[in-house]
């Protein structure tokens, strides 16, 4: 197994929006700088690069502002690793990945870690099947591979993402059978663009391209669940009664469906911060758990860790560019490089003009937990180990107090996505068993490895670590 020790000042974990502005900022302050990212193509999701370059979102605003930055971080001389997954992190910043058949270990003076989001779901009745989807999975299928998800497609959940997936569809020129949104429009929405006049253009275009995907809008309806044998084949849903879950008495349903992309807004990814020992906080108007940061430098409560974009809560491609400069900054200055004498102050407030944006913004559509509430005993909650609602259950009503006891008695959680997918919902079953709060169920813990390593490529990597400082191979 060929392996790799390499150093350098700053180290960003992520190559999204924020990860290229923080990777962008420290070089400009001259700092040696290591960016690794675990897709085959710098950008992140808002700023996703197609594999072709005849795709026909090449010429998009987001696309183009996505390459932009990856040219100029190439220009500056950021050593950019992709296809890399961070298997583990020791104190000190000794991180250590594989790349494709290769070990690497990366010695780092500070970090920014820059790890986006990922999707927060909520198990539903039949949303195991085949076909049914992430709107965000949608979304890469379509915008990054030029695939189409399905035939006949739903696009139903909550939240402002959704309509950026029809988006995506409009621009292939895919046409949706129906869109169902939790949420009506209110006058919320309309106080909203009021007071950020400059954001209502950009609003009127993807309803826009909602209209031109040709969908049945379904406003103020849920999921009730995805029916099918072998894959999902149809959609029930139905009007919200007063307690936010479908009404049953007026459901109805969607037939010929062979694909249902489900989205419900999105958490932040936690798993390296957490590692490291950074201090996390609950707020579901941010994504549930994020990593807690000094509003002006963007660091954590680890001296040399800082953190930007999702990572530090849910706020969308604005405050994660601009939170990643300032998080640069910082991490090259702690690394021992100048920090600029002007523009910090103005980064600060821009940042947090456009978190109050992307706030109120996530106040109109609340996070609906409580849809699993629902769930029959017999669904799945976590796919990798195959655990049901029923066995959560069971193991509260044995003494199982938090999402840590639940794994210890079912296993949930510990299999291949260490909890990424299961856990928001597995919080919130556990939360409503007992009567408590969702931030004192806790969350998924991170244990080596972080992600599935080959065996050799682990013990290459870890060796590194005993080389002497001031050495790389």
């Amino acid at each position: 197994m060929n392996a790799r020790l390499l150093t350098c000042d700053v180290l960003v974990v992520g190559a999204g929006p924020a990860g290229l502005a923080a990777a962008a900022a420290a070089r400009e302050s001259g700092a040696d700088v290591i960016c690794i990212d675990l897709f085959a193509r710098a950008g992140g999701q808002y700023t996703m690069q197609p594999a072709a370059s005849d795709s026909p979102f090449h010429a998009a605003p987001q696309v183009r502002q996505g390459r932009e930055a990856i040219a100029h971080c190439q220009a500056l001389g950021v050593r950019m690793l992709l296809e890399t997954e961070i298997f583990w992190a020791e104190p000190g910043f000794v991180i250590f990945a594989h790349q494709k058949g290769e070990a690497i270990t990366v010695r780092a003076k500070t970090v920014v870690a820059a790890t986006g989001g990922m999707e927060r779901p909520i198990p539903f009745e039949g949303w195991t099947l085949p076909g049914v989807i992430s709107a965000g999975a949608a979304q890469r299928l379509v915008k990054a591979n030029g695939t189409r998800p399905g035939q006949n497609i739903v696009l139903a959940g909550t939240g402002p993402f959704l309509f950026a997936v029809a988006d995506t569809f409009a621009k292939a020129e895919i046409s949706l059978r129906a869109y169902v949104e939790r949420q009506k429009p209110g006058i919320g929405t309309i106080d909203l663009f009021i007071s950020h006049p400059s954001r209502l253009g950009e609003a009127l275009g993807l309803l826009r391209s909602l209209r031109a995907t040709g969908a049945h809008r379904y406003t103020g309806h849920g999921i009730i669940a995805a029916l099918g044998k072998e894959r999902v084949e149809a959609v029930r849903i139905a009007p919200l009664g007063q307690n936010g879950l479908p009404d049953k008495s007026r459901a109805f349903t969607i037939d010929n469906v062979d694909c249902l992309c489900v989205g419900h807004g999105f958490q932040p990814v936690i798993d390296f911060t957490s590692l490291l020992k950074a201090a996390h906080r609950h707020d579901d108007a941010l994504g549930g758990w994020y990593c807690v940061t000094d509003a002006r430098t963007q660091a954590t409560d680890v001296a040399g860790l800082f953190a930007a974009g999702e990572t530090a809560g849910i706020g969308g491609f604005r405050p994660a560019r601009l939170s990643g400069r300032l998080a640069g900054l910082h991490a090259a200055q702690a690394a021992g490089r100048p920090l600029p004498h002007f523009g910090i102050d103005k980064l600060h407030r821009d940042m947090i003009q456009a978190r109050a944006f992307a706030a109120r913004l996530a106040r109109l559509f609340p996070f609906p937990a409580h849809i699993a509430d629902a769930l029959p005993d017999h669904e799945l909650v976590c796919r990798c180990e195959d655990v049901s609602r029923a066995q959560i259950k069971a193991a509260i009503a044995d003494g199982a107090s938090d999402v840590f006891s639940v794994k210890m008695w079912t296993r949930a959680g510990m299999g291949p996505c260490q909890g990424r997918v299961c856990g928001s919902g597995l919080a919130h079953l556990v939360a409503s068993a007992l009567g408590k709060p969702a931030a004192e169920a806790g969350y998924n813990r991170p244990h080596m490895p972080l992600r599935p390593v080959p065996l050799a490529a682990a013990e290459a990597a870890l060796a590194l670590a005993d080389l002497p400082h001031g050495v790389e191979t």
